[in-house]
């Protein structure tokens, strides 16, 4: 409480906050609620989580996450963003006091399924979001230490790469008895979730819980209510979307082997016979108090060497004489699904289609973007021959392109003006500008086929609000900000020189927030674009250090070798 009263009395405004020190404080208060937990002290858990809601330090970071987000621009029903500094202050000091809070209706969006369908999504208020996500920061310590040892979707510092590898690791052992699957779809589970298990099981304030719970939605300027579920698109949603599912890993028991993200998860069992008598009438009893039931429709159990899709990625054990071993029948293989190729190829078509009477740059940029997110989520898998097919699809569309807006020049002229050699390829789309007598190379087109596989290392479950595990999860940061191809080349090479962390805030730099590259000596001042003048920092940290004339900030900025 005292660092709260400390902070309250020298800020007094949106970019005087010291994000480090934020972070700092609200972790500490994460670790107080765990230690509670662990003992079983539930009084001292309500203490903290208030202490929490109450302190500064929290109150500004959900104003950052909220605003900062790439969702933060979306207004609910009443229309509001915070988009000035002055509102984001405003908000966190009416934060203070939440005896009166009431949440707003959502407002219902529609976004399109990969099956042709539309999923609901509900977006409460900017207010509502960053209460959610005050709540959510003091709920997620428990979470964490209650969540099961084999769900990995919305969790910190885990995701889908570490459910593919688990799969993989499980599947493709010479040991594995559990060669059929389970694939259970729990039916409409957002809307469906009873509110009176989530109140009676959820440990946060119930006023508040029931306030989330109860708002409702609005769709076509007609309320409607809520009596079971949550919208999906909360920032709370996730995690009481885990915190409803966790053990159901314990209840399957040992005879079963159990992967869940989120609200999607899969079943191992030696035989059909066996998942379909026993592992189905388990999964329906601890569903049902829950007022969840499974579709039956779409729940199927399979063999390994059948192949199914599961998170975008296909699995499936390819027959082999020469890798028979044990109880092994050939090679096991996870490969992106050929659903989300055909789609990803398609979206590329469209963007060239929209791009095609753009300067090649601008097209070039929109492109880069789309593969490197798309690369870097595949290329801890079998992916290369996909890489290729991309490119070669890419190079198409974009070659026909070409051809038709010159339709009077040859094939030498277009080549010559468009593209470029880079390792033995000629045929690398880029964006040409002439410095005096040389022609240089603006930006080129970023070459999917030459990504490298790195294989993911599994996350252990461990709780990351435990002090004693930050090494461990910092080294995870460092080691995947190494590899990472997210960003451009400057940018990664930023990436890597920080070991993934921003100097300002001390956060992550890959996750919810934007990233710019801050030079230490101003470019009006003579400062150059070598790395060594360079920084990569959260957007929001970037604003403050240009912004900001707080003495003390800039001290430790310049002491930092932030600024100069």
């Amino acid at each position: 409480m005292k660092t709260r009263n400390y902070q309250r009395s020298i800020v007094n405004n949106w970019n005087d906050i010291n994000w480090n020190k934020a972070e700092t404080n609200l972790a500490d208060l994460q670790y107080k609620i765990l230690k509670a937990h662990r003992r079983e002290d539930c009084q001292k858990v309500s203490t903290m989580q208030h202490a929490l809601i109450k302190s500064f330090s929290a109150r500004c970071l959900a104003v950052r996450k909220v605003t900062s987000n790439k969702g933060g621009h979306s207004p609910g029903i009443d229309g509001k963003t915070y988009n000035t500094d002055i509102e984001k202050f405003e908000v966190i000091q009416a934060l203070y006091d939440l005896s009166e809070y009431k949440a707003d209706p959502v407002r219902r969006v529609y976004i399109p399924r990969p099956d042709g369908k539309k999923r609901p999504l509900g977006i409460p208020t900017m207010k509502d979001r960053i209460v959610q996500t005050l709540y959510l920061f003091a709920l997620d310590p428990i979470a964490e230490e209650q969540a099961d040892t084999r769900s990995y979707g919305f969790r910190k510092f885990h995701g889908v790469h570490d459910c593919v590898t688990y799969l993989k690791l499980i599947c493709s052992s010479y040991t594995a008895t559990r060669r059929h699957i389970l694939d259970a779809d729990i039916e409409q589970f957002f809307p469906s979730v009873s509110h009176q298990w989530l109140l009676d099981n959820i440990p946060i304030d119930k006023k508040i819980l029931r306030e989330f719970l109860k708002a409702g939605f609005c769709e076509d300027f007609t309320f409607h209510p809520a009596n079971e579920g949550f919208p999906q698109g909360s920032p709370i949603s996730p995690v009481l979307a885990n915190m409803s599912l966790n053990g159901l890993r314990e209840w399957l028991g040992d005879e079963f082997l159990f992967v869940r993200y989120a609200d999607d998860f899969l079943v191992l069992g030696k035989t059909k016979q066996v998942l379909e008598e026993k592992a189905l009438p388990r999964i329906r009893k601890f569903l049902e108090p829950r007022s969840l039931r499974l579709n039956l429709e779409k729940t199927q159990i399979k063999d390994i060497s059948e192949g199914f899709d599961y998170l975008s990625f296909n699995f499936r054990e390819y027959p082999d004489p020469t890798r028979i071993k044990g109880t092994k029948k050939g090679i096991f293989l996870v490969k992106p699904s050929s659903k989300n190729v055909k789609r990803f190829k398609r979206e590329l078509s469209e963007v060239v289609r929209i791009h095609r009477k753009l300067p090649i740059n601008v097209l070039i940029q929109v492109l880069n973007r789309k593969l490197r997110g798309w690369s870097e989520h595949y290329r801890t898998v079998t992916s290369q021959i996909t890489f290729s097919s991309i490119s070669y699809h890419l190079w198409k569309v974009c070659y026909r392109m070409l051809r038709k807006r010159h339709r009077t020049r040859n094939a030498t002229w277009i080549f010559n003006k468009y593209f470029t050699k880079v390792e033995g390829n000629k045929w690398i789309l880029c964006k040409k500008t002439m410095k005096g007598s040389e022609e240089e190379i603006e930006i080129k087109l970023f070459q999917i086929a030459y990504v490298d596989i790195k294989r993911h290392a599994l996350c252990l479950s461990l709780n990351p609000y435990d002090p004693t595990n930050y090494d461990y999860f910092q080294s995870r940061v460092i080691k995947k900000s190494r590899y990472s191809i997210f960003l451009g080349r400057v940018r990664s090479q930023l990436l890597k020189k920080q070991k993934g962390i921003c100097p300002v805030c001390n956060g992550k730099l890959v996750g919810w927030e934007d990233v710019e590259v801050h030079h230490v000596t101003p470019r009006k001042r003579g400062g150059s674009d070598k790395l060594k003048n360079l920084r990569l920092l959260h957007k929001t940290c970037h604003k403050q250090v240009t912004v900001s004339k707080n003495e003390y900030l800039r001290a430790i900025w310049r002491k930092n070798g932030i600024i100069d």
